[in-house]
Protein backbone atom coordinates (compact mmCIF):
# COMPACT_ATOMS: atom_id res chain seq x y z
CA UNK A 1 0.00 0.00 0.00
CA UNK A 2 0.77 3.21 -1.10
CA UNK A 3 1.58 6.05 1.68
CA UNK A 4 -0.87 8.83 0.61
CA UNK A 5 -3.52 10.01 -2.32
CA UNK A 6 -2.61 13.24 -2.50
CA UNK A 7 -5.20 15.76 -4.07
CA UNK A 8 -4.45 18.93 -6.43
CA UNK A 9 -7.17 21.62 -5.89
CA UNK A 10 -4.65 24.50 -5.90
CA UNK A 11 -1.39 24.05 -7.47
CA UNK A 12 -0.63 25.86 -10.86
CA UNK A 13 2.02 24.07 -12.15
CA UNK A 14 3.40 20.25 -11.42
CA UNK A 15 7.29 19.25 -12.19
CA UNK A 16 9.17 16.74 -11.17
CA UNK A 17 12.75 17.18 -9.93
CA UNK A 18 15.01 14.28 -8.07
CA UNK A 19 12.03 11.71 -7.50
CA UNK A 20 10.17 14.68 -6.09
CA UNK A 21 6.79 16.10 -6.67
CA UNK A 22 7.17 19.83 -6.83
CA UNK A 23 3.93 21.74 -6.92
CA UNK A 24 3.98 25.67 -7.42
CA UNK A 25 1.53 27.99 -6.63
CA UNK A 26 2.04 31.60 -7.15
CA UNK A 27 5.68 32.07 -4.68
CA UNK A 28 4.91 28.72 -3.26
CA UNK A 29 6.77 25.68 -3.82
CA UNK A 30 5.75 22.05 -1.89
CA UNK A 31 7.90 19.09 -2.25
CA UNK A 32 6.46 15.64 -2.19
CA UNK A 33 8.62 12.66 -2.36
CA UNK A 34 7.11 10.60 -5.28
CA UNK A 35 7.79 7.05 -3.75
CA UNK A 36 5.21 8.44 -0.77
CA UNK A 37 2.26 8.54 -3.10
CA UNK A 38 -0.59 6.12 -3.53
CA UNK A 39 -2.55 8.00 -6.05
CA UNK A 40 -2.24 11.85 -7.53
CA UNK A 41 -6.11 13.08 -8.11
CA UNK A 42 -6.21 16.76 -10.41
CA UNK A 43 -9.01 18.55 -9.09
CA UNK A 44 -8.20 21.90 -10.90
CA UNK A 45 -8.48 22.60 -14.89
CA UNK A 46 -5.80 25.18 -14.45
CA UNK A 47 -3.13 23.05 -13.24
CA UNK A 48 -0.16 22.10 -15.76
CA UNK A 49 1.17 18.99 -15.45
CA UNK A 50 5.23 18.08 -16.93
CA UNK A 51 4.84 15.10 -19.64
CA UNK A 52 8.53 14.44 -17.11
CA UNK A 53 6.02 13.91 -13.68
CA UNK A 54 4.38 11.22 -15.84
CA UNK A 55 6.59 9.63 -16.83
CA UNK A 56 7.87 8.90 -13.67
CA UNK A 57 4.51 8.52 -12.08
CA UNK A 58 3.94 5.63 -14.17
CA UNK A 59 7.07 4.38 -13.75
CA UNK A 60 6.36 4.43 -10.14
CA UNK A 61 2.80 2.65 -10.67
CA UNK A 62 1.11 5.87 -9.90
CA UNK A 63 -2.46 5.89 -10.17
CA UNK A 64 -3.20 9.18 -11.58
CA UNK A 65 -6.65 10.48 -11.74
CA UNK A 66 -8.16 14.01 -13.65
CA UNK A 67 -11.28 15.72 -12.96
CA UNK A 68 -13.33 17.82 -15.21
CA UNK A 69 -15.10 21.37 -14.37
CA UNK A 70 -17.65 19.45 -12.20
CA UNK A 71 -14.76 17.62 -10.18
CA UNK A 72 -15.53 14.33 -11.47
CA UNK A 73 -13.03 11.96 -12.56
CA UNK A 74 -12.73 12.32 -16.48
CA UNK A 75 -9.85 10.05 -17.04
CA UNK A 76 -6.44 8.28 -15.43
CA UNK A 77 -3.37 7.69 -16.69
CA UNK A 78 -2.07 4.15 -16.35
CA UNK A 79 1.43 2.87 -17.16
CA UNK A 80 1.32 0.45 -20.85
CA UNK A 81 3.75 -2.14 -19.03
CA UNK A 82 2.95 -4.50 -16.45
CA UNK A 83 4.08 -7.65 -14.71
CA UNK A 84 7.26 -8.86 -16.46
CA UNK A 85 5.47 -11.74 -17.82
CA UNK A 86 2.66 -10.05 -18.69
CA UNK A 87 2.56 -11.67 -22.68
CA UNK A 88 2.33 -15.09 -20.87
CA UNK A 89 -0.76 -13.87 -18.58
CA UNK A 90 -2.08 -12.13 -21.60
CA UNK A 91 -2.12 -15.05 -23.69
CA UNK A 92 -3.47 -17.49 -21.08
CA UNK A 93 -6.13 -14.53 -20.39
CA UNK A 94 -7.09 -15.04 -24.30
CA UNK A 95 -7.62 -18.26 -24.27
CA UNK A 96 -10.54 -17.84 -21.09
CA UNK A 97 -13.88 -20.39 -22.39
CA UNK A 98 -17.26 -19.17 -22.44
CA UNK A 99 -17.93 -21.53 -19.75
CA UNK A 100 -15.13 -20.39 -17.39
CA UNK A 101 -16.17 -16.76 -18.16
CA UNK A 102 -19.86 -17.63 -17.09
CA UNK A 103 -18.95 -19.38 -13.90
CA UNK A 104 -16.60 -16.48 -12.81
CA UNK A 105 -19.30 -13.79 -13.78
CA UNK A 106 -21.88 -15.52 -11.53
CA UNK A 107 -19.30 -15.70 -8.52
CA UNK A 108 -18.75 -11.65 -9.33
CA UNK A 109 -22.81 -11.24 -9.31
CA UNK A 110 -23.30 -13.98 -5.84
CA UNK A 111 -20.60 -11.41 -4.19
CA UNK A 112 -21.50 -8.33 -5.11
CA UNK A 113 -25.26 -9.18 -4.00
CA UNK A 114 -23.98 -10.77 -1.15
CA UNK A 115 -22.51 -7.06 0.24
CA UNK A 116 -25.63 -5.10 -0.65
CA UNK A 117 -27.23 -7.24 1.64
CA UNK A 118 -24.88 -7.03 4.44
CA UNK A 119 -25.41 -3.09 3.75
CA UNK A 120 -29.08 -3.44 4.13
CA UNK A 121 -28.80 -5.58 6.97
CA UNK A 122 -26.20 -3.13 9.00
CA UNK A 123 -28.67 -0.58 8.12
CA UNK A 124 -31.43 -2.14 9.69
CA UNK A 125 -33.25 -2.76 6.32
CA UNK A 126 -35.20 -5.79 5.66
CA UNK A 127 -33.39 -7.96 2.85
CA UNK A 128 -34.39 -11.04 2.87
CA UNK A 129 -35.81 -11.04 -0.64
CA UNK A 130 -32.35 -10.56 -1.95
CA UNK A 131 -31.35 -13.66 0.02
CA UNK A 132 -33.14 -15.62 -2.45
CA UNK A 133 -32.41 -13.51 -5.69
CA UNK A 134 -28.57 -14.40 -5.00
CA UNK A 135 -29.40 -18.08 -4.83
CA UNK A 136 -30.86 -17.88 -7.89
CA UNK A 137 -27.74 -16.39 -9.88
CA UNK A 138 -27.00 -18.46 -12.80
CA UNK A 139 -24.40 -19.15 -15.45
CA UNK A 140 -23.51 -15.41 -16.43
CA UNK A 141 -26.51 -14.52 -14.53
CA UNK A 142 -28.95 -15.11 -17.29
CA UNK A 143 -31.89 -14.26 -15.96
CA UNK A 144 -30.38 -10.89 -14.59
CA UNK A 145 -30.64 -11.24 -10.94
CA UNK A 146 -28.12 -8.55 -10.41
CA UNK A 147 -30.38 -5.83 -12.22
CA UNK A 148 -33.77 -7.27 -10.07
CA UNK A 149 -31.48 -7.24 -6.69
CA UNK A 150 -30.26 -3.28 -8.00
CA UNK A 151 -34.10 -1.81 -8.59
CA UNK A 152 -34.80 -3.17 -4.91
CA UNK A 153 -31.67 -2.46 -3.30
CA UNK A 154 -31.44 1.06 -4.42
CA UNK A 155 -34.91 2.05 -3.42
CA UNK A 156 -34.08 0.59 -0.12
CA UNK A 157 -30.87 2.36 0.49
CA UNK A 158 -32.60 6.16 -1.21
CA UNK A 159 -36.18 5.69 -1.38
CA UNK A 160 -38.11 4.69 -3.85
CA UNK A 161 -38.14 7.98 -5.72
CA UNK A 162 -34.15 7.02 -6.24
CA UNK A 163 -33.28 6.51 -9.34
CA UNK A 164 -29.59 5.79 -10.85
CA UNK A 165 -30.16 7.43 -14.11
CA UNK A 166 -30.91 10.91 -12.77
CA UNK A 167 -28.91 13.56 -12.50
CA UNK A 168 -28.50 14.54 -8.60
CA UNK A 169 -25.85 14.69 -5.92
CA UNK A 170 -26.21 11.41 -4.95
CA UNK A 171 -25.46 10.23 -8.64
CA UNK A 172 -22.65 12.43 -8.71
CA UNK A 173 -21.15 11.36 -5.44
CA UNK A 174 -21.42 7.27 -6.09
CA UNK A 175 -20.36 8.05 -9.73
CA UNK A 176 -17.12 9.59 -8.31
CA UNK A 177 -16.85 6.79 -5.82
CA UNK A 178 -17.37 4.62 -8.75
CA UNK A 179 -14.51 6.04 -10.60
CA UNK A 180 -11.52 6.20 -8.14
CA UNK A 181 -12.44 2.70 -7.76
CA UNK A 182 -12.63 1.60 -11.44
CA UNK A 183 -9.15 3.46 -11.07
CA UNK A 184 -7.80 1.24 -8.47
CA UNK A 185 -8.94 -1.97 -10.32
CA UNK A 186 -7.68 -0.90 -13.27
CA UNK A 187 -3.93 -0.02 -11.45
CA UNK A 188 -3.94 -3.19 -10.57
CA UNK A 189 -4.61 -5.02 -13.86
CA UNK A 190 -2.45 -3.42 -15.38
CA UNK A 191 0.24 -4.60 -12.86
CA UNK A 192 -0.42 -8.07 -12.65
CA UNK A 193 0.14 -8.12 -16.76
CA UNK A 194 -3.53 -8.73 -17.94
CA UNK A 195 -5.11 -6.17 -20.74
CA UNK A 196 -8.09 -4.49 -19.32
CA UNK A 197 -9.91 -4.75 -22.60
CA UNK A 198 -10.43 -8.85 -22.08
CA UNK A 199 -13.36 -8.83 -20.37
CA UNK A 200 -15.65 -11.22 -18.41
CA UNK A 201 -19.11 -9.87 -19.06
CA UNK A 202 -18.79 -6.12 -20.00
CA UNK A 203 -18.44 -5.45 -23.78
CA UNK A 204 -14.80 -3.65 -24.71
CA UNK A 205 -15.99 -1.86 -28.23
CA UNK A 206 -15.90 1.51 -26.72
CA UNK A 207 -14.59 0.57 -23.13
CA UNK A 208 -11.13 0.67 -22.25
CA UNK A 209 -11.72 -0.54 -19.26
CA UNK A 210 -14.04 -3.42 -19.45
CA UNK A 211 -12.35 -5.87 -17.31
CA UNK A 212 -11.69 -3.36 -14.43
CA UNK A 213 -15.86 -2.91 -14.64
CA UNK A 214 -16.14 -6.94 -14.21
CA UNK A 215 -13.80 -7.25 -10.70
CA UNK A 216 -14.82 -3.49 -9.19
CA UNK A 217 -18.58 -5.08 -8.98
CA UNK A 218 -18.43 -6.74 -5.39
CA UNK A 219 -16.37 -3.37 -4.21
CA UNK A 220 -19.36 -1.21 -4.82
CA UNK A 221 -21.03 -1.43 -2.19
CA UNK A 222 -18.50 0.02 0.40
CA UNK A 223 -18.87 3.82 -1.87
CA UNK A 224 -22.62 3.01 -1.81
CA UNK A 225 -22.52 2.51 2.53
CA UNK A 226 -20.47 6.08 2.72
CA UNK A 227 -22.61 8.07 0.36
CA UNK A 228 -25.70 6.37 2.52
CA UNK A 229 -24.21 7.70 5.52
CA UNK A 230 -22.72 11.13 3.92
CA UNK A 231 -26.33 11.65 2.53
CA UNK A 232 -28.12 10.49 6.30
CA UNK A 233 -25.08 13.16 7.94
CA UNK A 234 -25.52 16.25 5.93
CA UNK A 235 -29.44 16.08 4.23
CA UNK A 236 -27.40 16.94 1.22
CA UNK A 237 -24.20 16.26 -0.75
CA UNK A 238 -21.84 18.54 -2.47
CA UNK A 239 -19.39 16.84 -3.92
CA UNK A 240 -16.32 19.61 -3.77
CA UNK A 241 -16.72 19.51 -0.01
CA UNK A 242 -17.57 15.48 0.85
CA UNK A 243 -15.12 13.91 -2.03
CA UNK A 244 -12.24 14.02 0.55
CA UNK A 245 -14.55 11.36 2.60
CA UNK A 246 -14.45 9.36 -0.48
CA UNK A 247 -11.01 9.36 -0.90
CA UNK A 248 -10.14 8.39 2.61
CA UNK A 249 -12.62 5.21 1.75
CA UNK A 250 -10.01 3.62 0.27
CA UNK A 251 -7.15 3.27 3.03
CA UNK A 252 -9.90 1.14 4.53
CA UNK A 253 -9.38 -1.96 5.05
CA UNK A 254 -11.63 -5.33 4.18
CA UNK A 255 -11.72 -8.99 4.78
CA UNK A 256 -10.58 -11.30 1.65
CA UNK A 257 -10.94 -15.27 2.36
CA UNK A 258 -11.17 -14.01 5.97
CA UNK A 259 -8.15 -11.97 6.07
CA UNK A 260 -8.48 -7.91 6.52
CA UNK A 261 -6.17 -6.27 3.81
CA UNK A 262 -5.70 -2.90 2.91
CA UNK A 263 -8.00 -1.96 0.26
CA UNK A 264 -4.94 -2.08 -2.14
CA UNK A 265 -3.82 -4.76 -1.31
CA UNK A 266 -7.37 -6.62 -1.32
CA UNK A 267 -7.69 -5.59 -5.16
CA UNK A 268 -4.37 -7.50 -5.69
CA UNK A 269 -5.10 -10.42 -4.00
CA UNK A 270 -8.35 -10.46 -6.17
CA UNK A 271 -6.16 -9.86 -9.66
CA UNK A 272 -4.42 -13.07 -8.09
CA UNK A 273 -7.00 -15.27 -7.92
CA UNK A 274 -8.53 -14.17 -11.26
CA UNK A 275 -5.23 -15.39 -13.14
CA UNK A 276 -4.68 -18.31 -10.89
CA UNK A 277 -7.81 -20.18 -10.44
CA UNK A 278 -10.63 -18.16 -12.72
CA UNK A 279 -12.26 -17.57 -9.72
CA UNK A 280 -13.35 -14.48 -7.13
CA UNK A 281 -12.07 -14.65 -3.49
CA UNK A 282 -14.54 -13.94 -0.50
CA UNK A 283 -14.90 -10.10 0.02
CA UNK A 284 -16.44 -8.93 2.93
CA UNK A 285 -17.10 -5.41 3.81
CA UNK A 286 -16.89 -4.91 7.19
CA UNK A 287 -18.88 -1.31 7.25
CA UNK A 288 -18.59 -0.82 10.82
CA UNK A 289 -15.04 -0.42 10.18
CA UNK A 290 -15.80 2.31 7.89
Amino acid sequence: MGFKTLEIVNGETLKTYLNNLLIYRDDTKIIVPIISIDTLIIDNCRSNISTQLLNKLSENNILTIICDKRHLPSSQILPINGNYNSLKIIQSQIKWTNKSKGLLWKQIVIEKIKNQIDLLKFLNIDAQDLENLKNEVDFFDISNREGHTSKIYWHRLFGKNFNRDEENEINSLLNYGYAILLGYLSRSIVKKGLDNRISIFHKSFNNHFALACDLMEPFRPMVDYLVHKLYLENNCLVLATLKDEIIKLFTKKIKIDNQFDYFNTAVDKTIDSIIKNMSMPNIDIEYDKF
